[in-house]
């Protein structure tokens, strides 16, 4: 146990499509490494990544996830105690919630003067989206159902195991990990909405007085994070950057490749900032695995994030594109040898 060697998980943001890739990811990594993603000595999501991170730190299996996100059966014994809970109220029933208003009357635009501000004076050290965040007005929809989810296995508190969920202050324009030592208190719920509430989509989760909005505001996987962690392996997936791109044949397909250039616009520069994290970590000695999607995978995900009916479909294929990468790919050998040995201290 004492030689065993640091994992840390690195999840990042893509709504209700990018948590079924996440989920498809993580079963994937476990089939091939025997690797329990729940084990991870530091979990940080982003997002949708925040609600995968914070069920696989309370103890829900990976596997019961998985089958749970393609809407089979959870089976009776490997999901025990709270996460017991989840039977009751299959997948559907928290995605065809997920749009339910505030009810309360948003700022129209500008909600935060101060990010703008930042994000013009200090573009090295923010982002575009932080600008566009603080310029457009809250959101309207709840993030009251994430919560829920969340809730139904952990009512209250936070995970015993290192988690980290990812937010952005509206007040400051800064970056909050809740989770951490230096993060304001709440509960992983909270956290959790927090770090899901998108920009002009969703409204502004409170905590301590402060608004915050989707981690992804700041970076779509905030994988510096765990630089200087002392880690052996970070395992990063991001289901919003990728080396590939979609396939076109024909006109009409050629008419949605031009739809598309703006989402391959965007994930290209998600992609940038992406590598700019990643050598800050390996630069700090640790390596990174990191998995995103592939062609394959594009051809089953759709432009709208958010579009639920696509789960089933995206996750099968991301557990098949993992498992496929994990045994042809030689660039990812060394990170499933240390999954492996990981496995094999925590058996």
């Amino acid at each position: 146990m004492g030689n065993a060697p640091r994992i840390g998980l690195v999840l990042g943001g893509g709504g209700v499509i990018g948590n079924a890739y996440l989920m498809g990811a993580l079963e994937g990594i476990r089939r091939v490494s025997g690797w329990d993603p729940g084990a991870a000595r530091i979990t940080v999501g982003t997002s949708a990544g925040s609600v995968n991170g914070a069920l696989s730190a309370l103890g829900i299996p990976t596997e019961a996830m998985y089958g749970y996100v393609c809407g089979e059966p959870v089976p009776d014994e490997p999901l025990e105690g709270p996460g017991s809970r989840l039977r009751a109220h299959p997948d559907h029933d928290w995605t065809d919630r997920l749009y339910r208003p505030t009810g309360v009357l948003p700022r129209p635009f500008l909600s935060s003067p101060r990010c703008v501000l930042r994000a013009i004076l200090q573009p090295w050290e923010t982002s575009l989206d932080l600008f566009v965040a603080g310029l457009l007005g809250e959101g309207v929809i709840s993030t009251r159902t994430i919560g829920e989810l969340i809730e139904t296995v952990q009512p209250a508190g936070w995970p015993e195991r290192e988690f980290w969920a990812v937010a952005v202050d509206l007040e400051s324009g800064r970056r909050v990990a809740f989770g951490r030592d230096d993060a304001p208190s709440t509960d992983v719920s909270r956290a959790v909405r927090a770090s899901c509430a998108i920009p002009a989509v969703f409204a502004p989760v409170r905590v301590g007085g402060r608004r915050y909005v989707d981690g992804g505001v700041w970076s779509v996987s905030n994988l510096d994070l765990v630089a200087g962690q002392g880690l052996d392996l970070v395992v990063c997936i991001n289901p919003m950057s990728t080396l590939e791109g979609r396939s076109y044949e024909g006109p009409v397909d050629r008419i949605t490749a031009a739809i598309h250039d703006v989402e391959r616009r965007m994930w290209l520069r998600f992609g940038r900032r992406l590598g700019w994290e990643r050598r800050r970590v390996e630069s700090s000695g640790t390596p990174v695995l990191l998995i995103q999607p592939t062609a394959a995978d594009l051809e089953v995900i759709p432009v709208n994030l958010m579009r639920a009916s696509e789960r089933r479909a995206v996750a099968e294929r991301a557990l098949e594109t993992t498992i496929a990468g994990l045994e042809t790919r030689p660039e990812w050998f060394p990170a499933l040898h240390l999954l492996r040995d990981a496995s094999e201290s925590h058996a």
